[in-house]
């Protein structure tokens, strides 16, 4: 079963016990302190940024009605960059796909008919990962498209994925990115930026309107939880009596006892294979 599920924590504890690291205040806190947020993307890019508009956090982009929809942790711009920020505490394989997908719905919501190629901003990708994503031991991934030709010719698209390995933080070079990746993980403030957002993470957790909305969205993905749990379960089932009907001579009652399925479930499966073969 999901740790969601298996936790002994209540959602109160949780909420008492979370770190920066946590999404749903991560979330809160960049979209209330766009300040913060700024200065958070310029310690992980390492560069400089004037002002950015006010960061948008969970905001949802589908190219069409038919196509996949995207949820935007931190989503933030300035005049010739978007900024897409992404606090990841379990490691995913599906990362990259992720980042390459996120990065053409962007491209298609700013790029309207009629306009210009030159017109596309440049897009920096941006996951915070508690682990290694890619097993390389390295504390930072920065990608961009290279000829493979010659290892050195950049195809200049100006997109740029960045995925960073909070594990091995103190192998970066720069001090403030390292004690920015350090509070994420170990929640130890060692200059006054994370000093300031352990004052700020003090604050939201005493945010009444947050707790509530908290609680609420725990309780959503604790049930998702549950519900993919319980259609797994099903699942299995379904391919043990398939597997018991094609291998056996059990009778479907015998199966569906078995399998703890209902008969009419069992004989549905069979009249399926008869049909099928």
């Amino acid at each position: 079963m999901t740790d969601l599920l298996t936790s002994t924590l209540t959602p109160e504890q949780k909420w008492e016990q979370a770190t920066l690291a946590n999404n749903f205040l991560f979330c809160k806190i960049m979209e209330s302190e766009p300040e913060i947020c700024k200065h958070v993307i310029e310690i992980l890019l390492g560069i400089e940024i004037d002002r950015i508009e006010i960061p948008q956090t969970e905001r949802t982009m589908q190219e069409s009605f038919e196509s996949k929809s995207v949820r935007f942790d931190v989503y933030a711009k300035d005049s010739d960059r978007i900024f897409d920020v992404e606090m990841q505490t379990t490691t995913s394989k599906k990362l990259a796909k992720r980042s390459r997908y996120y990065q053409s719905i962007i491209d298609v919501e700013h790029l309207t008919a009629g306009t210009d190629y030159d017109e596309l901003k440049d897009v920096y990708i941006i996951f915070i990962c508690l682990g290694d994503v890619f097993g390389e031991k390295l504390p930072v991934y920065t990608f961009e498209n290279v000829c493979t030709e010659n290892g050195r010719t950049k195809l200049n698209d100006r997109t740029f994925k960045v995925f960073f390995n909070a594990d091995l933080c103190d192998k970066i070079d720069s001090k403030e990115r390292r004690n920015f990746l350090t509070f994420l993980k170990a929640n130890e403030a060692r200059d006054d930026f994370t000093e300031t957002l352990r004052s700020k993470l003090a604050l939201a957790k005493k945010n009444m309107k947050w707790r509530r909305q908290y609680m609420t969205w725990e309780q959503t993905l604790k049930e998702y939880a549950k519900e993919a749990y319980e259609e797994g379960l099903k699942e299995n089932a379904k391919n043990n009596a398939i597997n018991l009907l094609q291998e056996t001579d059990l009778s479907p009652e015998v199966i569906a006892k078995c399998c703890k399925l209902s008969l009419e479930e069992v004989l549905k499966l069979k009249e399926t294979l008869q049909v099928h073969f």
